[in-house]
């Protein structure tokens, strides 16, 4: 997999380099308060392609998935959870949060070692929460706005700051060391599975409810950035420059 990679990290780390210089003072909304979503149309076809995927594959599986016995899918939820920290924890010393990445240090050798590699979660009734955060967080956190919205196929709502910053999440990921690439695919979409499971319940009541889902994720999905970049606590009124 290391092989496999290498000879393509200058190109994405160029990809990086150009979406953060980009993105810098670009803001999430139009001077009026709008979203900025200048290629919806686009946007909406990918999006409708999403769904259809979902409809006919990711959804159906997850639900499979959740058929099985609670034991294995709680085990599988805290073995990729815990995956997941040591992004969360790089993230966290790019922001400067020192005492956070204490915890997540912690919390992360704590269920390695006594969890039996994640699979169950001693940290948290130790006191050692668990956090989030992405590459994505940190641009956010030192102040690149968002930039235009974009739907990725497959990955879905997204934006011209955070859509580069899934590489680097990836890099930083310890899936990116498995080998061969067939192994990284198969935990890989195993991981997707129990996190759409998770989101079962959330996209029914989207789909009944909303007027116009397209509308109701993009809104959404700015929300839940802004509320992971500023902690659970966003400001009631967030001002960006935007330029044209």
């Amino acid at each position: 997999m290391k092989n496999l990679i290498q000879p393509f990290k200058p190109a994405f780390l160029l990809l990086i380099l150009t979406a953060v210089i980009f993105t810098t003072g670009c803001a999430s909304t139009t001077p009026d308060g709008d979203v900025n979503d200048p290629i919806e149309s686009v946007n909406r076809s990918i999006y409708n392609f999403n769904e259809g995927f979902d409809r006919m594959i990711l959804k159906p599986v997850a639900k499979g998935y959740q058929k099985l016995p609670s034991p294995v899918q709680t085990g599988t939820h805290n073995f990729f959870s815990n995956l997941d920290d040591v992004v969360i924890i790089i993230n966290d010393g790019l922001q400067l949060k020192g005492e956070q990445m204490s915890s997540d240090i912690l919390r992360f050798s704590v269920n390695t070692v006594f969890g039996i590699f994640g699979l169950i979660d001693m940290a948290t009734p130790m006191g050692m929460p668990k956090h989030q955060e992405s590459f994505a967080d940190t641009l956010g956190y030192w102040g690149v706005g968002s930039g235009p919205y974009i739907v990725l196929p497959i990955f879905g709502p997204s934006s011209v700051r955070d859509a580069p910053s899934l590489v680097v999440d990836f890099f930083t990921h310890p899936l990116s060391l498995v080998s061969p690439t067939s192994a990284t695919l198969a935990l890989g979409s195993a991981d997707m599975v129990d996190k759409r499971s998770e989101l079962l319940k959330t996209t029914d009541i989207r789909d009944q409810m909303a007027l116009d889902p397209y509308i109701f994720t993009r809104e959404s999905y700015y929300q839940w950035r802004q509320n992971r970049i500023y902690d659970g606590e966003p400001p009631k009124v967030i001002i960006e420059d935007f330029e044209e």
